[in-house]
């Protein structure tokens, strides 16, 4: 073979090699002009967590939108997440007052707990206790994970979340503000 056609099958060669890349970098998968970008949501963050607990209005998980009909974010209901992601705590009342009862503009404190779980709605069978951060003793034990509206005391409250999921048990923590008595929320 001659020079100069070893140089014109290389040139050749060359170029079906450079539009071969083009056309597949180009292209992509099939589906990958179908795919467009979701438009931009702004998701907020809320005072009420404490100790690294974050409230927040965007999406949560779908094992934690049970009884709720919402999609998207903004989220209604401020929420947080647990410690591993596995729990939720959703703050109805965007700010928590020590106290039973009504608080001082007549409203109520309420917050549903959701542990991730093998059984419908994860809040069925889930124990918490609650304790101000850093003390060993709970000061409000419940069930059940439905809401809660008393709180005895004022402070940053450790929620700690137990149950059981795919057979092994599981725990969680959420902390979450709770301003004194007679405070309007």
């Amino acid at each position: 073979m001659s020079a100069v056609v070893r140089r014109a099958t290389f040139h050749w060669a060359g170029i079906a090699v450079a539009l071969l890349i083009t056309v597949l970098v180009g292209c992509g998968s099939p589906t990958s002009g179908q795919v467009k970008a979701s438009p931009s949501v702004s998701v907020h963050t809320f005072a009420g967590g404490c100790a690294g607990t974050v409230l927040t209005d965007a999406e949560p998980p779908v094992w934690a939108q049970s009884g709720f009909r919402s999609t998207g974010a903004p989220w209604p209901v401020p929420w947080a997440f647990g410690t591993h992601n596995t729990a939720v705590a959703f703050v109805f009342s965007k700010v928590l007052v020590a106290g039973s009862g009504p608080r001082v503009d007549g409203t109520y404190n309420k917050v549903r707990f959701v542990a991730n779980a093998d059984y419908p709605n994860g809040y069925m069978n889930v124990a918490i206790e609650a304790r101000p951060l850093g003390e060993s003793q709970p000061i409000l034990t419940f069930t059940n994970a439905g809401s809660v509206g008393d709180f005895p005391k004022a402070g940053c409250l450790s929620f700690r979340m137990s149950w059981s999921a795919h057979g092994q048990a599981q725990v969680s923590t959420i902390n979450l503000e709770v301003l004194p008595a007679d405070t309007v929320p």
